[in-house]
């Protein structure tokens, strides 16, 4: 957008005025240099390209947001405030808070300026409530401290449309960690995110941040931050009105630089009427220069608001002449102004000078670059709401001129929002219409969704593509019930009105068979999906990349609880791959991918669990083949775990672990990042097993999983490994409780694999708990829906504990199935897991057990009974009886037997 050399008018005020203005307010317009930078969406860009699988997605940065704002000359030096910071840099997180105009950006800026470590800076505006637009800043501000830092989250979060935000953050967290010296990252104006996920996330980082980062968040209100432990731990550091605000020695130098001389009485008496507000304190050096009374001047001094107000209209806006306060007031609505977006919205030729006549002789007015500019908030508040009292009836006409111009300009995410501003829905909804795929592709489902909501309701019911972009917003939610709502609404506006030849609906009808697939597959209804899809594949148009993606995207370390696994039922799921039904579902789906080995994979996965090993490798060769060649990690990853549990079920734990390693290499070779942390997952499992629990607890302390996490399908793998650590460290009411919360997880999504190894898994910590009967009970159950779908090795797997479990609900009740319980004790006595160490809380029973109970334990396991035992050890009877039942309690058994053999497990008795 050229606005072309323009002659300059001459000034509005006369020289020495001018000179005097812009002296005084040196200070004041630094107090919003940075927010002033902040949400020009496509405006004076940079490009930053991110490759995404196989396209390449170009992303708009505006570079001044992560710029630190320019401190000019004149201003008040304040070493209490840069010496708080300092010492505030101890701790993880500084807030900064305050209302406007208490110098808050100043403050931090000036700091940063004057700081040796490095700082990197982001001003935010309110499109930054889109969670993955946040964080792609955030990596290009840190970016900017040492290249490609945060460059692997930024491709995770754009190459899924539900990104696992703890892993994709963990990935910027880990490139913080290599940064050789302290650094810091401030966020200002935080207080116009509103955006929950933005602050969940940003808790992650700050909890989890490597010790060389410290945080800045500063803006007017304090962050919803979820940091108790912080707190506590006195990691949270606060700079509040209090501490910004001018002290009188620091206000007698700022008015002493100005040549005001003010007595001590003076300088408390204006401090007590500003409050050491600085915003104030520049209004009254402006008016006191001005002024011959300086005493009458500093009594008139009232309220901020009253303050503000007249000395806007007085004093800035009152200096301008009728033409220029009239073209003030026009482009007050606009959030960021150039010459021919002045232009359009007022009409006047010559907004070129105009904007650069009024930005040179007014401090309020901030030039961004050549072109752009911006008013001060708190102007532009006084400007906007004056603008309402004069002409309330042409505000919306206003904003319907500039929402073209955008348009025209190419800026349709501005457009749209001068749209919906001015009212003129039909507008932005045909605007919002044409950048669905764009905004999806983008991943800023957040932004599109801001967008729906603010259209009313009988607009976008009234448009099929809008409903269906609602439907979209609620799959990138996971919000399953709002795609059927928006299906129900979109089919009957489709019902209310005759679609025009070429209008689009035949994409729109791919969308909604895609959308009704997806909701299929949500109530784990295989046919429907295949119908769905069958439906979709007869449409001349192609299905949309994002429609697959979306209700079809495997990001699990398993095929076996998704589509291609039949969620878990084993049988149906055989039937579908011998009459390729399998392969029909894949080439639905994705035809460019139906033969990248997911069927071969998934048909795997079934052989193993069968106890088919050798055909199961014979299926995971081929798969794997076809996998790697097409670099399709979501069948390769899966083939990986699969093998490495072949192995590990052989005994071969280090042949297991060479699996999962060269897994790892795989999936780097391909950039698909994300499934380094389940793979990291299972080498932990692997490591436990083979005795090293600290490779293991030194995992559990770099994944950053907590038993309190917000939990997820995708992250299932790992918080289930999680709660194998914990029960092996003997943190066993911790493991029960994220157990407790997975289950219900597994249970809601219908995903029978997980539901059945968590049900193992938290029988078995029962068990340890001593809550034997309980544990026994979940066991049972478990056991009808593991016969009924012919699961084995999701039992066996689990080892001496399981085996443990099998025999005392042997010895306890009867049992449906006995076939099925003979062939799992069977294969549990033959098997080599047997020898591994896993969950049998090795840190949890030899050392806990004193000598005295040693002693007891190993003259039961000879054989001898209570009796005779107190008579080798020369102790009364009770004391044997206290003894046992406090072995008992440490190896979580009831009795004797199960004492001997727990050990025995253990390897505290040979």
């Amino acid at each position: 957008m050229d606005v072309g050399a323009a002659g300059r008018k001459p000034s509005y005020f006369d020289e020495f005025r001018y000179k005097l203005q812009l002296d005084i307010l040196t200070s004041l317009t630094n107090l919003f240099l940075a927010g002033v930078r902040a949400g020009l969406g496509g405006i004076g860009l940079s490009r930053k390209v991110v490759h995404l699988n196989n396209f390449v997605q170009e992303i708009p940065l505006l570079q001044t947001k992560m710029q630190v704002p320019r401190t000019l000359s004149g201003l008040v030096e304040r070493p209490r405030i840069h010496n708080r910071l300092d010492e505030m840099l101890q701790g993880r997180l500084t807030l900064v808070t305050a209302p406007a105009g208490f110098g808050k950006t100043t403050a931090v800026a000036q700091w940063a300026r004057q700081k040796g470590s490095p700082v990197a800076w982001l001003s935010l505006d309110g499109s930054d409530n889109d969670p993955v637009r946040f964080w792609i800043y955030v990596a290009a501000a840190l970016g900017g401290l040492k290249k490609d830092i945060g460059a692997e989250m930024a491709l995770m979060l754009r190459s899924s449309t539900n990104p696992p935000w703890e892993a994709a953050i963990s990935l910027l967290i880990d490139d913080l960690s290599h940064l050789p010296s302290d650094f810091a990252l401030v966020l200002d104006d935080y207080h116009l995110i509103s955006e929950p996920l933005v602050h969940e996330t940003l808790s992650f980082l700050v909890r989890y941040a490597p010790g060389q980062l410290h945080t800045i968040v500063a803006g007017r209100t304090e962050p919803p931050l979820s940091l108790p432990r912080l707190r506590a731990a006195g990691q949270v550091a606060e700079l509040n009105v209090r501490d910004l605000g001018f002290a009188p020695g620091e206000m007698a130098a700022f008015y002493k630089q100005r040549d005001i001389d003010l007595t001590g009485e003076e300088v408390e008496k204006l401090a007590g009427r500003t409050g050491g507000w600085a915003a104030g304190m520049q209004i009254a050096a402006m008016s006191l220069l001005e002024s011959g009374d300086k005493a009458a001047t500093i009594e008139r001094f009232g309220g901020r608001d009253r303050l503000l107000a007249g000395y806007f209209l007085e004093e800035v806006f009152g200096w301008f002449g009728p033409d220029v306060q009239e073209f003030l007031l026009q482009t007050s609505i606009l959030g960021h102004l150039s010459g021919p977006l002045c232009q359009a919205v007022t009409g006047r030729p010559d907004s070129v000078t105009v904007l650069a006549t009024v930005g040179k002789s007014c401090g309020f007015v901030a030039c961004l670059d050549d072109q752009w500019y911006v008013y001060h908030h708190l102007f532009a508040e006084f400007l906007q709401g004056l603008l309402k009292e004069r002409y309330p009836d042409r505000i919306r006409g206003m904003y319907g001129k500039a929402a073209r111009w955008c348009e025209d300009a190419g800026l349709a995410s501005k457009a749209v929002d001068y749209y919906l501003q001015g009212g003129e829905y039909h507008q932005a909804a045909g605007l919002v219409e044409r950048l669905v795929q764009e905004m999806l592709n983008l991943g800023e489902t957040a932004t599109l969704f801001r967008w729906l909501q603010a259209l009313p309701a009988e607009v976008v019911d009234k448009s099929p593509a809008l409903c269906v972009a609602q439907a979209w917003a609620a799959v990138a939610a996971n919000r399953a019930a709002e795609v059927e709502l928006w299906l129900e609404r979109a089919d009957a506006s489709c019902r209310d009105a005759e679609a025009r030849p070429g209008d689009g609906r035949n994409n729109m009808a791919v969308d909604m068979v895609v959308l009704r697939a997806y909701l299929a597959v949500k109530r784990r209804d295989v046919p429907g999906v295949l119908h769905c899809l069958t439906r979709a594949g007869q449409n001349p148009e192609k299905v949309i990349t994002y429609g697959r993606s979306a209700a079809f995207q495997q990001l699990e370390t398993s095929l076996l609880g998704g589509v291609l696994g039949w969620f878990g039922r084993l049988k149906e799921a055989v039937r579908a791959v011998e009459s390729g039904a399998h392969l029909k579902l894949r080439s639905l789906a994705d035809p460019a991918t139906a033969r990248a080995g997911y069927v071969l994979v998934a048909y795997a996965e079934i052989l193993y669990e069968w106890n088919k090993a050798d055909a199961a490798v014979k299926s995971l060769v081929e798969g794997m083949e076809e996998a790697q060649r097409m670099e399709q990690a979501g069948a390769l990853v899966p083939a990986f775990f699969t093998l490495a549990k072949i192995h590990r079920s052989r005994g071969d734990l280090a042949v297991a672990l060479a699996t999962a390693e060269e897994a790892e290499r795989k999936v780097r070779s391909f950039g698909q990042l994300h499934w380094l942390f389940p793979l990291a997952a299972l080498k932990a499992r692997l490591n436990l097993e083979a005795g090293d629990s600290e490779a293991a607890e030194a995992w559990l302390a770099h994944s950053r999983l907590d038993i309190y996490d917000r939990l997820s399908a995708a992250r299932a793998y790992e918080h289930i490994t999680c709660a194998r650590v914990l029960l092996a460290l003997g943190r066993v009411a911790e493991a029960l409780l994220l157990l407790e919360r997975l289950l219900v997880l597994a249970e809601k999504e219908q995903r029978l694999p997980g539901i059945i190894e968590i049900s193992n898994l938290l029988a078995i910590a029962c068990d340890t708990a001593g809550r034997t009967a309980e544990g026994l009970e979940i066991l049972r159950q478990n056991l009808a829906l593991g016969r009924e779908n012919g699961y084995l090795r999701s039992f066996v797997d689990e080892g001496a504990p399981m085996l443990t479990l099998l025999r005392r609900l042997t010895r306890s009740q009867p049992v449906d199935g006995e076939a099925y319980l003979r062939q799992l004790l069977d294969l549990l006595r033959e098997s080599p897991v047997l020898r591994y160490s896993g969950l049998q809380a090795v840190s949890a029973g030899c050392d806990n057990l004193t000598a005295k109970e040693l002693a007891v334990l190993r003259l039961v396991a000879a054989g001898l009974n209570r009796r005779s035992i107190a008579g080798e050890l020369g102790v009364a009877l009770t004391t044997v009886k206290t003894h046992l039942a406090n072995i008992y309690g440490k190896l979580g058994v009831t009795d004797r037997r199960d004492a001997v053999e727990r050990a025995r497990q253990m390897g505290i008795l040979q």
